[in-house]
């Protein structure tokens, strides 16, 4: 019988009547364990001062009142609330005021853990002191290194996914989601957690990086753009983005320079009394040989960075800097392709009978020494470690001769002008 009776009392207290909150504390007085009672009432109240109605005698002597302590730590664990804990006067044999906020952490932290979700750690930030260190033992048992890496790999695949269906709204919205959890794990981690986070996505993003300039380049162009972003996601994608562009540009500088050594070793040809052999490998299309070496390559290659300067906005210091960059290629290109165009313009003039073969040949000698002597001494790399294969011993020396060789009137400009009355004798050095 008593079930029956106490089960609705119990219910009708819960319901948060301040009537039957009446009744239950008259029925707690009637009864021989009246402490307890209050204990169970004003826990499921949540009102701390409803505590004070414990008048526990038991440990009269030493002050102590266990059912009331046990009361304070109850309703701190029920509103997840540490500072009703500072109602807890510590004597022996009770509760410590110490303990009670240390159980109020850790039912948080085993809730956050368990729901692994770092929000239910921000309320460890509150707590006094002492327990300081509890919010960063929180954060770091749920975002770990292993946890944003996937975080990481299921982006990457959405992103994938993305590329081959940009308009998936449900892959986006996905893609938003993950991101913004990740901006917010992050935002919550202590200082060495971000720092040895971004140190292994940097490893990751530039570890195929081995040139020195280029990974100056790369710090130096995201350095400016770190101070005014604070978005992991959006640091990371600007990182990978410098990186890929800088990557490209030694690419393509290398390329340049490849093609420049190529016209330096020629050059040591010409000088050296090799001309034959050098306007034969041209044969009847100079352009289209030089292509073949190297120029074609170099072309496509400048349309990419053309394609991904544009990416930034026009006037930028961004757009200019690689501007600059490009400009400086593109003259590599343009004037190695304007070398060999003039070239071709002799075998134009041979194929119309304009000029006579031994002509020609004098012709293409004066032009390419000429212009190549002007383009491979004036041709700088965009990177300090482009370096040419052609060593500068070497290639001084064939600057020396060929400046001697070089030494000429303007009768080459007038066989091109007036073929039909072009006098090699006077091109001087062949």
């Amino acid at each position: 019988m008593k079930a029956i009776y106490w089960i609705p009392l119990v219910v009708l207290f819960l319901s948060g009547c301040s009537l039957l909150a009446d009744i239950w504390n008259m029925m707690c007085s009637l009864m021989p364990d009246s402490d307890h009672c209050y204990q169970f009432g004003a826990a499921q109240s949540g009102d701390p001062a409803k505590c004070e109605k414990i008048k526990w005698t038991k440990f009269k002597d030493t002050g102590s009142n266990p059912p009331r302590d046990k009361c304070y730590l109850q309703i701190a664990l029920n509103k997840w609330d540490y500072s009703i804990c500072d109602n807890i006067k510590w004597w022996p044999m009770s509760y410590i005021k110490d303990g009670c906020i240390g159980d109020v952490w850790e039912k948080i932290s085993k809730t956050a853990i368990a729901s692994d979700d770092p929000k239910w750690c921000k309320s460890l930030q509150k707590f006094p002191k002492t327990f300081e260190s509890k919010y960063t033992d929180c954060i770091g048992a749920i975002i770990t290194p292993e946890k944003l890496k996937s975080s990481d790999s299921k982006m990457g695949d959405i992103i994938e996914q993305l590329k081959k269906n940009p308009d998936d709204a449900d892959l986006k919205k996905e893609l938003a989601k993950l991101k913004a959890d990740k901006q917010s794990k992050y935002e919550m981690m202590s200082d060495p957690q971000r720092a040895a986070y971004f140190s292994e996505k940097r490893k990751e993003i530039m570890g195929d990086i081995e040139d020195e300039d280029v990974a100056s380049a790369i710090s130096k162009e995201y350095t400016k753009y770190r101070w005014s972003e604070s978005n992991i996601n959006n640091l990371l994608d600007k990182l990978g983005e410098i990186t890929t562009k800088q990557k490209m540009i030694k690419q393509i500088d290398e390329e340049a320079n490849e093609l420049t050594d190529n016209i330096k070793e020629q050059l040591e040809w010409i000088v050296g009394d090799k001309q034959d052999a050098i306007i034969g490998a041209m044969g009847e299309n100079a352009k289209e040989w030089i292509e073949k070496n190297g120029g074609d390559k170099l072309k496509w290659s400048l349309k990419e960075m053309e394609w991904a300067m544009w990416k930034y906005e026009k006037w930028s210091e961004m757009y200019e800097s690689m501007k600059g960059k490009y400009d400086k290629l593109k003259w590599a290109y343009d004037e190695v392709m304007g070398l060999y165009n003039r070239v071709d313009e002799v075998n134009k003039m041979l194929a119309e009978g304009k000029i006579d073969a031994g002509k020609a040949k004098v012709l293409k000698w004066a032009v390419l020494l000429d212009k190549w002597l002007e383009y491979a001494t004036s041709y700088v790399p965009v990177f300090g470690s482009t370096i040419s294969t052609v060593s500068k011993e070497t290639f001084g020396t064939v600057i020396e001769l060929a400046k001697k060789r070089a030494e000429r009137s303007t009768a080459i400009e007038k066989c091109f002008d007036d073929p039909a009355h072009c006098d090699t004798d006077k091109i001087s050095g062949y």
